[in-house]
């Protein structure tokens, strides 16, 4: 059975954005990998969030990986509005295994004036998330 997990993008009042997991179904507790069939849902509490993977080596967090686990469906540097997305149910299905030793990282933020701008990070937290995140 394919694992289903859930990445929550919460968003503080001061603009600060904290990434947790949950596995929906499928998988045990703690996932830590998906492979090539499982299935990845955004959701947040700040309707304006969108995320988007990276593909600079350079501006990855340590163990880091440049891309997107979902090929076709969602390629590196391409904004993902979260809100938008859990409405219309949309699901993404991992076509690269991962896991949380070298995740695939996103950034996480909102669109100002045309841009993408990431959200700030609680005080420790590294900026975005990854793919797979540890289960919360």
């Amino acid at each position: 059975m394919p694992v289903h997990m859930n990445l929550h993008i919460f968003v503080d009042r001061n603009g600060k954005a904290k990434v947790t997991s949950q596995v929906i179904s499928g998988g045990t507790v703690p996932t830590n990998r998906l492979d090539p069939g499982d299935k990845v849902t955004f959701t947040s509490n700040d309707k304006t969030t969108e995320i988007r993977f990276m593909n600079d080596q350079d501006s990855l967090p340590p163990r880091g990986r440049a891309g997107s686990p979902f090929g076709a469906q969602l390629r590196p540097k391409k904004t993902h509005n979260v809100a938008d997305g859990a409405l219309k149910g949309t699901v993404f299905t991992v076509r690269t295994a991962c896991n949380v030793d070298n995740p695939f990282v996103f950034e996480c933020g909102h669109e100002v004036s045309g841009d993408f701008s990431p959200w700030g990070t609680l005080e420790g937290d590294t900026p975005g998330g990854g793919v797979p995140t540890p289960d919360q």
